[in-house]
């Protein structure tokens, strides 16, 4: 692990301390999550980012995925 050194605002250190206290974490790991969620997905491409933006309209389009995707089966 590499070790690195960040420098908060009084509000965002007191925000993150209370966050991590609830969570029961350090504030460190609070800060090395937060992190990930901002980096792209490790190996899955960057499109994996955007996963769940697009909405097709349909309701039950999670039922028929197969569908949407391939197209309707003959």
């Amino acid at each position: 692990m590499i070790r690195t050194q960040v420098s908060l605002d009084e509000k965002e250190y007191a925000q993150a301390k209370k966050e991590a206290r609830v969570l029961g974490i350090s504030v460190a790991e609070y800060v090395r999550r937060a992190l990930r969620e901002m980096l792209p997905p490790r190996g899955d491409g960057a499109w994996m980012r955007y996963a769940g933006f697009v909405e097709s309209g349909d309701s039950r389009s999670s039922q028929s995925i197969d569908d949407i995707v391939y197209g309707a089966k003959d």
